[in-house]
Protein backbone atom coordinates (compact mmCIF):
# COMPACT_ATOMS: atom_id res chain seq x y z
CA UNK A 1 0.00 0.00 0.00
CA UNK A 2 1.19 3.45 -0.88
CA UNK A 3 2.08 5.81 1.95
CA UNK A 4 0.01 9.08 2.06
CA UNK A 5 1.83 12.28 1.43
CA UNK A 6 2.64 14.15 4.34
CA UNK A 7 1.20 17.28 3.13
CA UNK A 8 0.77 20.71 3.68
CA UNK A 9 -2.33 20.62 4.97
CA UNK A 10 -1.21 17.66 7.43
CA UNK A 11 1.17 19.72 8.81
CA UNK A 12 -0.53 21.99 9.87
CA UNK A 13 -3.76 20.05 10.89
CA UNK A 14 -3.37 16.62 12.01
CA UNK A 15 -2.76 16.05 15.87
CA UNK A 16 0.22 15.04 17.23
CA UNK A 17 -0.62 11.46 17.86
CA UNK A 18 -1.60 10.71 13.81
CA UNK A 19 0.94 13.14 12.86
CA UNK A 20 3.82 11.35 14.36
CA UNK A 21 2.78 7.67 12.65
CA UNK A 22 2.47 9.23 9.44
CA UNK A 23 5.71 11.21 9.53
CA UNK A 24 8.02 7.66 10.77
CA UNK A 25 5.96 5.91 7.76
CA UNK A 26 7.30 8.47 5.75
CA UNK A 27 11.15 7.90 6.51
CA UNK A 28 10.39 4.23 6.72
CA UNK A 29 9.01 3.78 2.78
CA UNK A 30 11.32 6.75 1.48
CA UNK A 31 14.70 7.12 3.30
CA UNK A 32 14.37 10.86 2.57
CA UNK A 33 16.62 12.40 5.89
CA UNK A 34 16.30 15.81 4.18
CA UNK A 35 12.10 15.88 3.39
CA UNK A 36 11.86 14.14 6.49
CA UNK A 37 13.66 16.67 8.73
CA UNK A 38 12.11 19.15 7.07
CA UNK A 39 8.84 18.17 7.77
CA UNK A 40 9.92 18.00 11.87
CA UNK A 41 11.16 21.90 11.46
CA UNK A 42 7.31 22.74 10.03
CA UNK A 43 6.03 20.96 13.06
CA UNK A 44 8.37 22.70 15.01
CA UNK A 45 7.25 26.29 13.80
CA UNK A 46 3.53 24.91 14.92
CA UNK A 47 4.37 24.72 18.19
CA UNK A 48 6.10 27.94 18.15
CA UNK A 49 2.61 29.46 17.12
CA UNK A 50 0.23 27.32 18.11
CA UNK A 51 -1.26 26.72 22.10
CA UNK A 52 -0.90 23.16 21.52
CA UNK A 53 2.33 21.05 22.80
CA UNK A 54 4.33 19.52 19.83
CA UNK A 55 7.53 19.18 21.90
CA UNK A 56 9.13 15.64 21.67
CA UNK A 57 7.74 14.69 18.67
CA UNK A 58 9.43 12.04 16.64
CA UNK A 59 12.51 12.37 19.10
CA UNK A 60 14.21 9.22 18.21
CA UNK A 61 13.62 9.64 14.60
CA UNK A 62 15.19 12.97 14.64
CA UNK A 63 18.29 11.12 16.56
CA UNK A 64 18.18 8.43 13.95
CA UNK A 65 18.28 11.40 10.93
CA UNK A 66 21.54 12.97 12.18
CA UNK A 67 23.45 10.38 13.53
CA UNK A 68 23.18 8.05 10.87
CA UNK A 69 21.70 9.89 7.64
CA UNK A 70 24.21 10.60 5.16
CA UNK A 71 25.53 14.32 5.80
CA UNK A 72 23.92 16.97 2.98
CA UNK A 73 23.37 20.43 3.29
CA UNK A 74 19.79 20.44 4.42
CA UNK A 75 20.81 18.68 7.42
CA UNK A 76 23.87 20.56 8.26
CA UNK A 77 21.55 23.92 8.14
CA UNK A 78 18.79 22.48 10.10
CA UNK A 79 20.70 20.40 12.79
CA UNK A 80 21.39 23.27 15.42
CA UNK A 81 17.35 23.16 15.71
CA UNK A 82 17.44 19.87 17.49
CA UNK A 83 19.94 20.15 19.87
CA UNK A 84 17.40 19.60 22.59
CA UNK A 85 17.01 16.54 21.23
CA UNK A 86 19.87 14.78 22.64
CA UNK A 87 20.10 14.70 26.29
CA UNK A 88 23.83 13.62 26.42
CA UNK A 89 26.40 15.72 25.51
CA UNK A 90 28.49 12.95 23.47
CA UNK A 91 25.73 12.06 21.05
CA UNK A 92 25.48 15.86 20.24
CA UNK A 93 29.81 15.60 19.67
CA UNK A 94 29.03 13.05 17.37
CA UNK A 95 26.71 14.91 15.55
CA UNK A 96 28.70 17.74 14.90
CA UNK A 97 32.08 15.79 13.67
CA UNK A 98 29.74 13.81 11.26
CA UNK A 99 28.23 17.32 9.84
CA UNK A 100 30.61 19.70 10.04
CA UNK A 101 34.10 19.95 9.11
CA UNK A 102 34.61 21.53 12.46
CA UNK A 103 32.82 23.21 15.17
CA UNK A 104 33.91 26.32 13.58
CA UNK A 105 31.52 25.76 10.96
CA UNK A 106 28.69 24.38 13.51
CA UNK A 107 28.97 27.53 14.80
CA UNK A 108 28.74 30.04 11.52
CA UNK A 109 25.53 27.84 10.36
CA UNK A 110 24.20 27.68 14.49
CA UNK A 111 24.56 31.93 14.62
CA UNK A 112 22.40 32.24 11.26
CA UNK A 113 19.59 30.17 13.23
CA UNK A 114 20.37 32.40 16.35
CA UNK A 115 17.46 34.78 15.79
CA UNK A 116 14.57 32.06 15.07
CA UNK A 117 16.16 29.75 17.81
CA UNK A 118 15.20 32.71 20.38
CA UNK A 119 11.59 32.71 19.59
CA UNK A 120 10.99 29.13 18.36
CA UNK A 121 10.92 27.76 21.76
CA UNK A 122 9.59 30.60 23.69
CA UNK A 123 6.45 29.48 25.64
CA UNK A 124 3.21 30.49 24.62
CA UNK A 125 0.34 31.64 26.21
CA UNK A 126 -1.43 28.37 28.32
CA UNK A 127 -4.26 27.15 27.52
CA UNK A 128 -6.42 27.79 30.58
CA UNK A 129 -5.66 31.57 30.47
CA UNK A 130 -7.92 31.13 26.96
CA UNK A 131 -11.24 30.71 28.72
CA UNK A 132 -12.51 28.54 26.01
CA UNK A 133 -11.50 30.73 23.25
CA UNK A 134 -10.05 29.43 19.83
CA UNK A 135 -7.78 31.76 17.52
CA UNK A 136 -6.29 31.39 14.05
CA UNK A 137 -3.96 33.76 12.07
CA UNK A 138 -4.77 34.46 8.75
CA UNK A 139 -1.70 35.47 6.29
CA UNK A 140 -0.85 36.24 2.89
CA UNK A 141 2.42 35.59 0.98
CA UNK A 142 4.40 36.47 -2.45
CA UNK A 143 5.85 33.85 -3.49
CA UNK A 144 9.17 33.78 -5.75
CA UNK A 145 7.72 34.83 -8.88
CA UNK A 146 5.20 37.30 -7.36
CA UNK A 147 2.01 35.71 -6.81
CA UNK A 148 0.14 36.16 -3.61
CA UNK A 149 -0.90 33.00 -1.62
CA UNK A 150 -3.21 32.69 1.78
CA UNK A 151 -2.25 30.48 4.52
CA UNK A 152 -4.21 30.72 7.79
CA UNK A 153 -3.17 28.03 10.93
CA UNK A 154 -5.96 27.67 13.53
CA UNK A 155 -4.97 27.48 17.58
CA UNK A 156 -2.65 30.36 17.40
CA UNK A 157 -1.75 32.18 20.77
CA UNK A 158 -3.41 35.64 20.57
CA UNK A 159 -0.74 37.01 22.36
CA UNK A 160 1.83 36.65 19.35
CA UNK A 161 4.50 39.24 18.81
CA UNK A 162 5.21 40.63 15.50
CA UNK A 163 8.84 40.09 15.67
CA UNK A 164 8.43 36.38 16.69
CA UNK A 165 6.21 35.89 13.60
CA UNK A 166 8.75 37.76 10.85
CA UNK A 167 11.15 35.40 12.81
CA UNK A 168 9.65 31.86 12.16
CA UNK A 169 8.01 32.80 8.96
CA UNK A 170 11.24 33.84 7.57
CA UNK A 171 12.32 29.78 8.71
CA UNK A 172 9.03 28.63 6.96
CA UNK A 173 9.76 30.59 3.20
CA UNK A 174 13.65 28.46 4.00
CA UNK A 175 11.75 24.70 3.71
CA UNK A 176 11.42 23.82 -0.28
CA UNK A 177 8.72 21.24 1.36
CA UNK A 178 6.27 23.64 0.44
CA UNK A 179 7.91 24.58 -3.21
CA UNK A 180 5.26 23.97 -6.13
CA UNK A 181 6.88 23.56 -9.63
CA UNK A 182 10.13 24.66 -8.25
CA UNK A 183 8.81 28.05 -6.79
CA UNK A 184 8.76 28.99 -3.56
CA UNK A 185 5.63 29.89 -2.08
CA UNK A 186 6.57 31.58 1.21
CA UNK A 187 8.61 34.46 0.56
CA UNK A 188 7.21 37.43 1.54
CA UNK A 189 5.04 38.14 4.57
CA UNK A 190 2.68 40.59 3.14
CA UNK A 191 -0.03 40.59 6.00
CA UNK A 192 -1.29 39.02 8.74
CA UNK A 193 -3.85 38.84 11.40
CA UNK A 194 -5.08 37.04 14.54
CA UNK A 195 -9.01 36.61 14.60
CA UNK A 196 -11.30 34.59 17.01
CA UNK A 197 -12.43 31.32 15.72
CA UNK A 198 -14.43 30.02 18.76
CA UNK A 199 -16.69 27.47 17.70
CA UNK A 200 -20.94 28.34 18.97
CA UNK A 201 -22.47 24.70 19.98
CA UNK A 202 -26.13 25.05 18.66
CA UNK A 203 -27.22 21.32 18.81
CA UNK A 204 -25.33 18.55 20.99
CA UNK A 205 -26.40 15.38 20.76
CA UNK A 206 -30.18 16.03 19.33
CA UNK A 207 -30.36 18.40 22.10
CA UNK A 208 -30.18 22.53 21.96
CA UNK A 209 -27.85 24.64 23.86
CA UNK A 210 -29.18 26.95 25.55
CA UNK A 211 -27.33 30.25 24.87
CA UNK A 212 -26.52 30.80 28.79
CA UNK A 213 -24.92 27.85 29.25
CA UNK A 214 -22.46 28.95 26.18
CA UNK A 215 -21.50 31.93 28.58
CA UNK A 216 -17.59 31.63 29.74
CA UNK A 217 -17.33 31.58 33.40
CA UNK A 218 -14.62 34.24 33.91
CA UNK A 219 -12.53 34.43 37.43
CA UNK A 220 -13.86 36.95 39.77
CA UNK A 221 -10.23 38.20 39.99
CA UNK A 222 -9.58 38.74 36.36
CA UNK A 223 -13.17 40.14 36.21
CA UNK A 224 -12.72 42.63 38.09
CA UNK A 225 -9.13 43.87 36.86
CA UNK A 226 -11.05 43.39 33.24
CA UNK A 227 -13.87 45.56 34.51
CA UNK A 228 -11.64 48.22 36.38
CA UNK A 229 -10.18 50.12 33.16
CA UNK A 230 -13.13 50.39 31.13
CA UNK A 231 -15.29 53.79 30.96
CA UNK A 232 -19.47 53.24 32.22
CA UNK A 233 -20.32 53.01 28.63
CA UNK A 234 -17.99 49.89 28.04
CA UNK A 235 -19.12 48.31 31.48
CA UNK A 236 -22.51 48.40 30.39
CA UNK A 237 -22.00 47.35 27.02
CA UNK A 238 -19.86 44.18 28.16
CA UNK A 239 -22.61 43.04 30.44
CA UNK A 240 -25.26 43.20 27.92
CA UNK A 241 -23.13 40.96 25.81
CA UNK A 242 -23.02 38.28 28.48
CA UNK A 243 -26.71 38.30 28.67
CA UNK A 244 -28.93 35.73 26.48
CA UNK A 245 -30.49 36.43 23.62
CA UNK A 246 -34.10 38.51 24.44
CA UNK A 247 -32.60 39.67 27.98
CA UNK A 248 -33.01 43.55 27.78
CA UNK A 249 -30.75 45.74 30.32
CA UNK A 250 -32.36 48.34 31.81
CA UNK A 251 -31.34 51.48 33.66
CA UNK A 252 -33.19 51.63 36.78
CA UNK A 253 -30.60 53.89 38.68
CA UNK A 254 -33.03 56.93 38.13
CA UNK A 255 -35.87 55.29 39.99
CA UNK A 256 -34.14 54.06 42.68
CA UNK A 257 -32.58 57.33 43.55
CA UNK A 258 -36.03 59.00 43.92
CA UNK A 259 -37.31 56.02 45.99
CA UNK A 260 -34.24 56.31 48.06
CA UNK A 261 -35.00 60.04 48.85
CA UNK A 262 -38.74 59.17 49.52
CA UNK A 263 -37.38 56.19 52.11
CA UNK A 264 -34.52 59.33 53.49
CA UNK A 265 -37.40 61.27 54.42
CA UNK A 266 -39.31 58.67 55.92
CA UNK A 267 -36.40 57.53 58.28
CA UNK A 268 -35.96 61.42 58.97
CA UNK A 269 -39.22 61.91 60.36
CA UNK A 270 -38.84 58.90 62.61
CA UNK A 271 -35.62 59.34 63.61
CA UNK A 272 -36.85 62.67 65.07
CA UNK A 273 -39.80 61.57 66.69
CA UNK A 274 -38.59 58.73 68.69
CA UNK A 275 -35.27 60.88 69.69
CA UNK A 276 -38.58 63.35 70.95
CA UNK A 277 -39.77 60.87 72.69
CA UNK A 278 -36.63 59.75 74.46
CA UNK A 279 -35.84 62.78 75.46
CA UNK A 280 -39.27 63.90 77.07
CA UNK A 281 -38.60 59.94 79.02
CA UNK A 282 -35.12 61.12 79.84
CA UNK A 283 -35.65 64.48 80.93
CA UNK A 284 -35.35 64.87 85.38
CA UNK A 285 -37.94 66.56 87.15
CA UNK A 286 -37.89 69.90 87.23
CA UNK A 287 -36.99 70.78 83.78
CA UNK A 288 -39.02 71.31 80.56
CA UNK A 289 -38.12 71.26 77.17
CA UNK A 290 -38.14 73.68 74.36
CA UNK A 291 -38.50 72.99 70.73
CA UNK A 292 -36.11 75.07 68.97
CA UNK A 293 -36.65 73.57 65.58
CA UNK A 294 -38.78 71.03 64.02
CA UNK A 295 -35.74 68.74 63.86
CA UNK A 296 -34.53 69.85 67.27
CA UNK A 297 -35.36 69.22 70.88
CA UNK A 298 -33.38 71.21 74.02
CA UNK A 299 -33.76 70.39 77.16
CA UNK A 300 -33.14 73.36 80.06
CA UNK A 301 -32.96 72.79 83.69
CA UNK A 302 -35.02 75.68 85.05
CA UNK A 303 -32.90 78.30 87.64
CA UNK A 304 -33.86 78.92 90.91
CA UNK A 305 -35.05 83.18 89.91
CA UNK A 306 -36.84 81.53 87.19
CA UNK A 307 -39.21 79.43 89.91
CA UNK A 308 -39.49 82.69 91.96
CA UNK A 309 -40.86 85.05 89.23
CA UNK A 310 -42.99 82.11 88.46
CA UNK A 311 -44.77 81.33 91.28
CA UNK A 312 -44.66 84.44 93.29
CA UNK A 313 -46.05 84.88 96.84
CA UNK A 314 -49.07 83.47 97.94
CA UNK A 315 -52.02 85.60 96.77
CA UNK A 316 -53.90 87.86 99.74
CA UNK A 317 -57.17 87.57 98.24
CA UNK A 318 -58.14 84.08 99.69
CA UNK A 319 -57.11 85.05 103.11
CA UNK A 320 -59.04 88.58 103.13
CA UNK A 321 -62.11 86.41 102.29
CA UNK A 322 -61.58 83.95 104.94
CA UNK A 323 -62.17 86.97 107.48
CA UNK A 324 -64.61 88.69 106.03
CA UNK A 325 -66.68 85.57 106.57
CA UNK A 326 -66.02 84.73 110.09
CA UNK A 327 -66.77 88.51 111.20
CA UNK A 328 -70.37 88.20 109.66
CA UNK A 329 -70.95 84.65 111.69
CA UNK A 330 -69.93 86.67 114.55
CA UNK A 331 -72.91 89.45 113.85
CA UNK A 332 -75.42 87.12 112.97
CA UNK A 333 -75.06 85.46 116.49
CA UNK A 334 -75.00 88.98 118.68
CA UNK A 335 -78.18 89.72 117.12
Amino acid sequence: MPTKPVTQRTLFTMGKDNLEKRMLKSYEDSQDADTVLQYLVAVLIRHCLCVSDFSGICRDLVKEILLASEPTEVLRKLAPLFHDAFKGGKEWEQVIHRLYKNKKEYHRYNNRLSDCKKYLFDQTTPVEDLMGQQYKIVSTFEDAVGKSHTWSLRDVDPNLSTMKLDAVMELLSSLTIFEKEDIRRFVKLENAEIANCTRQVLVKKGEHVSASAQIAVVPAEQAEMALHGMSEEERVAFVASLLPEGVILTDTRESEGQDTEVVDEVISEDSHQAVASAEKAAAPAGSVQTKESSNQYVTQKKSTSTEKETLGPPEKKNGTKKKGKKKDRKRKRRK
